[in-house]
């Protein structure tokens, strides 16, 4: 007994963990934000692309509302604005709110759909919209010679997605931004269901892939007549959406 309590007192104590120093917490702490400050920016990215994909979606269901609503009124689109025999797309020009809700669902695309959510961007930058898309203003189902003016040109609606000459180049649906969001260059917001484009008084969207130095620089999804989305720049959804008139003129 003696002998072995000898060993268990020559035994070596276990020695205490020793703490960090307020230099080693620090360097510690840098390295996390260095890693955070890299690993943010992936982050931001992948969400934004998932938004795309699910806009990317509801436009290219809506498009197929679109053709599903013209096979069962005779190859007529609805139209983009409140009125037609057939009833517009939405039925006002709320997009917020229970209005905004409203203004959907007694439209004539939503029994196509059946799904608020399939009406608004998730990346759209205001929260009170429930809606952020428009057609454009020359397709909509009104009965020639009812038209638009472009540069003091004079163009026919398109009442029927055949009667577009060139399908993959003309625009046919597009996100807008709301009240308040760059650039600020004197167009209108979000405010009816058609979308007028550059000449007009309507811009498109710019907070796909925006930098939040130059949110002006952002892009947008536009779904084309063919039913393919694309994400543009602003100039690229200028001219789209003029392709409809030099294709209406070259054809004169």
């Amino acid at each position: 007994m003696q002998h072995m309590r000898t060993q268990q007192q020559t035994k070596p104590r276990a020695q205490k963990a020793r703490a960090f120093t307020l230099i080693e917490l620090l360097v510690v702490m840098a390295i996390i934000a260095v890693l955070i400050g890299l690993i943010f920016p992936s982050f931001r990215s992948i969400k934004d692309s998932a938004n795309i994909a699910v806009c990317t979606s509801n436009l290219q269901q809506i498009h197929r509302a679109m053709s599903a609503y013209a096979v069962e009124y005779g190859g007529r689109l609805p139209w983009n604005e409140s009125g037609g025999p057939a009833g517009s797309w939405i039925t006002g020009y709320t997009a917020m709110g229970s209005n905004g809700v409203i203004s959907i669902t007694r439209g004539s695309l939503y029994k196509y759909l059946k799904d608020i959510r399939v009406f608004r961007c998730p990346s759209y930058p205001e929260a009170g919209y429930v809606r952020s898309y428009s057609m454009a203003d020359y397709m909509s189902g009104k009965t020639p010679p009812a038209g638009i003016n472009f540069m003091g040109f004079d163009a026919t609606c398109a009442g029927n997605a055949g009667g577009v000459e060139r399908p993959s180049q003309t625009l046919m649906l597009i996100e807008e931004n709301p009240r308040g969001y760059p650039p600020n260059d004197g167009r209108t917001y979000l405010d009816d269901g058609y979308y007028s484009g550059r000449t007009g008084r309507n811009r498109p969207a710019t907070y796909h892939r925006a930098d939040k130095k130059d949110p002006a620089k952002g892009k947008t999804n536009a779904c084309f007549v063919d039913g393919h989305v694309q994400l543009l720049s602003s100039a690229e959804a200028d001219r789209a959406y003029e392709m409809f008139y030099h294709f209406a003129q070259e054809r004169r």
